[in-house]
């Protein structure tokens, strides 16, 4: 196969003139030095004459259009960078994920100290196999989704119940006050 593409190319290259394989009863042309060249034999896509005569010939009297035109009566502005600026001055950036112990500091010298391809068991959750780090997903997830709204709806009843109890509590205590404070009294 590699042959054919070989061949292929060749005939392909000879055809189209990009190798010139000389016959075998001609001769091949001395390759000329460079010294022998002339100014003349550069083909260039510019001509140089052309180029030293429009250079020679004097600027136009008239300026170009648009130089002593009145200054504009209209001013644009581009207000899109501020918004964007002042919404990113509201945005607050914290970084992700539980917080490591000791600081990030410690948890960088820790990854200094023990390389990850090294160690591979001694990165966090790196003792837990695929079963178990998809266990502690899922339980963050129902923490997360779940238990917030959960700990809404029954820390509002339980809430509610330890302000039922203590109002009871303070009417109770009233009223053995009020009972004291009769018995107490002399009657006229």
């Amino acid at each position: 196969m590699r042959l054919k593409a070989l061949v292929f190319a060749a005939v392909l290259g000879v055809v189209l003139g990009t190798w010139s394989v000389p016959a075998g009863a001609q001769q091949p042309t001395p390759a000329s030095s460079p010294t022998d060249k002339k100014a003349d034999d550069f083909k260039l896509p510019v001509s140089l004459d052309k180029i030293r005569e429009g250079l020679s010939q004097p600027a136009p009297a008239e300026p170009l259009k648009g130089l002593n035109d009145p200054p504009p009566t209209f001013r644009v502005a581009i207000t899109e960078q501020q918004k964007f600026d002042e919404f990113l001055a509201k945005v607050k950036f914290d970084k992700g994920g539980p917080q490591v112990a000791g600081g990030v500091d410690a948890y960088e010298q820790y990854q200094r100290v023990f390389p990850r391809i090294n160690n591979p068991l001694a990165q966090p959750y790196g003792a837990f196999t695929t079963g178990q780090l998809l266990t502690l997903g899922v339980e963050a997830l129902v923490e997360k989704y779940v238990a917030e709204k959960m700990s809404h709806v029954v820390g509002n009843a339980l809430r509610e119940q330890a302000e039922r109890e203590a109002r009871e509590e303070v009417a109770r205590s009233l009223t053995q006050f009020w009972a004291s404070q009769a018995a107490a009294s002399p009657k006229e």
